[in-house]
Order: C-alpha cells, then structure tokens, then sequence
C-alpha cells in the first residue's frame, strides 16, 4: 500500500514540475525588470485543433476496440498509436523543412 502512495506523490511532483515551475520562473524575470524575448507563437488554427481531436478519437477508439489490456498490445500500437506519432512526426518535419527555407 505504502508503495501505491509514493507512486502518486512521484506523478504529483513531475505535474508540479511540468505546470507550476515554469510559471514561477517567468514571475521572477517580469520581476527583475526584464522579459526575454520570443520568437512570435503562431496562434492554433482550425486544422491543427482538428488534427489533435482527431488523434485523441482515433486512440481512443483503437483502446476500446482492440482492448491492450487483455493482451493485444501490438495490434493496439500498431493500428492505434503508430498512425498518430507517424501523422504528427511527419508534420513535424515539413515544418522545420518550412522554417528553415
């Protein structure tokens, strides 16, 4: 039970470092008089909304029809997670083709 425990203050802690401590370091460079410069965000359009519900569905729908947890991992991987990181890793790399051009 006691191991259950430390498991979830682990993931609490990485949250914590992932959301809140960023947000604490850019308080303390306001706060010292300066703030870095950025390159300019591109604001989310359309697509890119689209493209990330559709991934989100498309996982979702390929857990609840091959079941991993029942011992389908591979098929689940392969029909399931391997079409999105290949779609978005393809995206990836036109835009920084794009970019650097």
């Amino acid at each position: 039970m006691l191991s259950g425990i430390k498991e979830i203050v682990i993931i609490a802690c990485v949250l914590a470092g992932l959301f809140v401590l960023p947000r604490m370091m850019r308080r303390r460079d306001v706060a010292r008089g300066g703030e870095k410069r950025h390159a300019p965000v591109r604001r989310n359009r359309g697509l890119l909304r689209l493209g990330l519900l559709l991934s989100v569905l498309w996982v979702a729908l390929a857990f609840v029809l091959l079941n991993p947890l029942s011992g389908n991992l591979l098929p689940f991987l392969g029909a399931g997670v391997l079409p999105v990181g290949l779609g978005w890793g393809i995206r990836w790399v036109v835009l920084g083709f794009r970019s650097a051009s």
